[in-house]
């Protein structure tokens, strides 16, 4: 492991069909990122067209909605994501 990348054999089919881990986590907090081969509660071919986009030296960086983004921590049901769900609509009304 080098910068907290895990060394394993990623092919781009396991990776798109990892039916055992649908996330994978390079790095160490606070500098770490997750990838999300898929998300609970959010339909890709919904979200995909509603996405944000941030642009940032050259990169486009896609985001989910945060309509999508509730509906993936409530599908998720986790303590922490219901708490989440909660900082992120206080004082916002969803559009």
């Amino acid at each position: 492991m080098e910068f907290g990348l895990p060394l394993f054999d990623m092919s781009e089919t396991r990776f798109l069909n990892a039916s055992d881990n649908d996330v994978f986590s390079f790095g160490r907090p606070p500098v770490s990122i997750d990838i999300i081969t898929n998300l609970k509660g959010v339909d890709f071919n919904d979200a995909y067209p509603k996405a944000q986009t941030f642009h940032e030296e050259g990169l486009v960086i896609r985001f989910l909605h945060l309509n999508n983004l509730i509906e993936a921590k409530k599908a998720a049901g986790r303590h922490k994501d219901l708490d989440d769900i909660e900082k992120l609509t206080s004082g916002t009304e969803n559009n």
